[in-house]
């Protein structure tokens, strides 16, 4: 593990756990989790990862693009780990695609949405499952 402080903006590929720990990934998802399996024991790709041990998966990309894959909406642990991270590290990135282990469908999130914070809240965690990216 990296001994970054809670929460730290990494570039490339991570996985944000539970309390704030941030793991970064050299390579490609797989090759870790492979390489990785005293951590990660039985999973064999990126959505085990997320779904089993709860993990956030966060990839940064060039134009301050970021992927991340959460387990699901519920509990709302989740969605607040990654608006935690994302509003620590509002400099560092301009667009985020949120996606469900649950649902089909994403979530677009922009880094202006933070000045409507709570109507964000809403938007994530009551909202219809998206269909379209919505």
């Amino acid at each position: 593990m990296n001994g970054s402080l809670p929460f730290s903006w990494t570039a490339g590929a991570i996985w944000l756990l539970p309390d704030g720990t941030v793991i970064k990934i050299p390579g490609f998802h797989d090759e870790w989790i492979q390489a990785n399996q005293e951590l990660v024991p039985g999973c064999t790709n990126v959505c085990d990862v997320v779904i089993r041990k709860s993990w956030l998966s966060i990839v940064t990309y060039s134009e301050k693009y970021v992927e991340i894959m959460l387990p699901g909406r519920e509990p709302a642990e989740f969605m607040e780990r990654m608006l935690h991270y994302l509003g620590l590290n509002l400099q560092h990135w301009d667009n985020a695609l949120v996606m469900t282990m649950e649902e089909e469908g994403y979530f677009k999130i922009e880094n202006r949405d933070f000045e409507q914070l709570a109507a964000l809240r809403q938007r994530l965690l009551c909202s219809p499952p998206p269909d379209s990216g919505q």
